[in-house]
């Protein structure tokens, strides 16, 4: 599986001349989907291998969602991430928003309305993106706080400090890696899926492209890669499913 994920991140130094060249606008540096300096992480990878599977050559530029928008509408990209307007393609990757325990609080939670019993730390505008039910609970649980940079849920989660952390598992997981020395990030994690998947794909201008495009996907799918992309960035696939492999069109 190693093998095939470096034959897939090399293949760029293999392009055909003949082939044309697809300018895409996805997000900035959220580790671990995406570091733009170093142009790479799970979404980067995803995207520029599968666009190299359909045939492109591909330019990858990174920009917030309205300023994307705005670069597919002026016809400066061919393609960018959203689930509206334009071709859209089949869903490329999902997030997976969850409730993390440490499995040493032995908690269970089986329903959003359980949450509000604990202390609960989410992601900055968590109440906006999670739901009503997520609302309602946020809007009356005394102990419900969010928090930014990212790394402030992890340091809160590991110090005892809250009972629950909302966000995506894979951010979580990269940020546990990065704590001072006082807190231990090797702590087991129980995570509870309380929340659907949030399902990204890609807006192109031309349908011809978005048809390619999900072609290549339904290929990549079967691959192996985002089994192998979970291993290279050290992500959590339980099951041998990474929790950022979309379903099967």
């Amino acid at each position: 599986m190693a093998i095939m994920l470096a034959l897939l991140l090399v293949a760029p130094c293999s392009w055909a001349a003949g082939e044309p060249v697809l300018r895409v606008a996805i997000g900035e540096t959220k580790p671990p989907y995406v570091w733009e300096e170093e142009k790479r992480g799970v979404e980067y990878d995803l995207v520029s291998t599968i666009l190299r599977t359909a045939g492109y050559q591909p330019e990858v530029l990174h920009a917030p969602n309205k300023r994307a928008q705005s670069w597919l509408i002026s016809k400066q990209v061919d393609a960018v991430i959203g689930n509206e307007g334009g071709f859209v393609s089949e869903p490329y990757i999902a997030y997976k928003n969850m409730a993390i325990t440490l499995c040493s609080s032995k908690l269970e939670l089986h329903s959003i309305p359980d949450l509000q019993r604990y202390n609960v730390v989410a992601f900055q505008n968590a109440q906006r993106y999670l739901g009503t039910d997520f609302a309602l609970m946020a809007a009356s649980n005394r102990g419900y706080s969010e928090a930014s940079p990212q790394i402030s849920l992890d340091r809160l989660l590991y110090s005892h400090r809250t009972d629950v952390a909302i966000s995506d598992i894979n951010i979580f997981q990269y940020f546990s890696t990065h704590l001072n020395a006082q807190l231990d990030g090797s702590q087991p994690l129980c995570p509870f899926a309380l929340f659907p998947p949030t399902l990204y794909r890609l807006v192109f201008r031309e349908e011809a492209a978005r048809d390619r495009f999900n072609q290549a996907l339904a290929q990549t799918l079967r691959s192996g890669l985002y089994e192998s992309l979970a291993q290279r960035y050290a992500l959590p696939a339980p099951n041998g499913k990474p929790y950022f492999k979309p379903p099967l069109p």
